[in-house]
C-alpha cells in the first residue's frame, strides 16, 4: 500500500509568474512531502510546478487541474496546456472559470474541492473566485504575496509574506 500524501493546492495569476513567493512555496511543498495541486497553466502555475518538480527524492507529485476549453470555449492547446511541469494532468469537462461566483461550476471549484488546503498567490479574478469557493467551504488557507496585491480579495483569509509563516500554517493543518 502507498502513502497518502496530503493536497495542497497553489492558486495564483495565469500572467505573472510571482517567483518570490511561487519558488519558497513549491520547494516547501515538495520538500514537506506533500502532493501540489494547480491549474496546469502558465504564471504561478508553471513556476510552482517547475520548483516543486526540482526537488530530488521528494514523495509528492505535481497535479494539474486542465480546463477542456478556453475562455472563448475553443479548445486547449495541447502543446500549452498543461505546463510541462505538470505529472499527474486531470482534464475536466468544465470551462477555464466560473462565469459568476454563483454559478461555481469549473475547474476552479475542482482545484479547491480537491485540496486539503490552500496557498493562495496574487491573481485576479480567477484566483478571487477560488479563495470565495475555499471560503463557501471552510478550505484552511492562507493568502501569500504583498498585501497590496490582495485588495480586492475578501479580509478573512491571514495574509503573509513570510515562507515561516505559511509553514507554520501548513504543520497546523496537518499535524494538528
Amino acid at each position: 500500500m502507498h502513502e497518502v500524501l496530503p493536497i495542497v493546492g497553489v492558486m495564483g495569476s495565469h500572467e505573472n509568474e510571482w517567483l518570490e513567493y511561487a519558488d519558497p512555496i513549491g520547494d516547501l511543498l515538495a520538500r514537506r512531502g506533500y502532493n501540489l495541486l494547480t491549474g496546469a497553466g502558465d504564471g504561478v502555475m508553471t513556476a510552482v510546478a517547475r520548483s516543486f518538480t526540482q526537488v530530488e527524492n521528494r514523495k509528492g507529485v505535481a497535479i494539474g487541474i486542465k480546463p477542456a476549453i478556453d475562455y472563448k470555449g475553443e479548445r486547449l492547446s495541447e502543446v500549452d496546456y498543461p505546463n510541462p511541469y505538470i505529472e499527474i494532468p486531470m482534464i475536466t469537462p468544465l470551462s477555464a472559470k466560473a462565469q459568476s461566483d454563483a454559478m461555481p461550476f469549473s475547474r476552479n471549484l475542482v482545484n479547491v474541492m480537491t485540496s486539503k488546503a490552500l496557498v493562495i498567490l496574487p491573481g485576479s479574478h480567477g484566483t478571487r473566485n477560488e479563495v470565495s469557493l475555499a471560503l463557501m467551504y471552510e478550505k484552511p488557507l492562507i493568502l501569500f504575496g504583498p498585501e497590496e496585491a490582495f485588495d480586492k480579495f475578501p479580509e478573512a483569509p491571514t495574509r503573509t509574506t513570510d515562507i515561516t509563516e505559511v509553514d507554520a500554517f501548513l504543520k497546523e493543518t496537518f499535524e494538528g
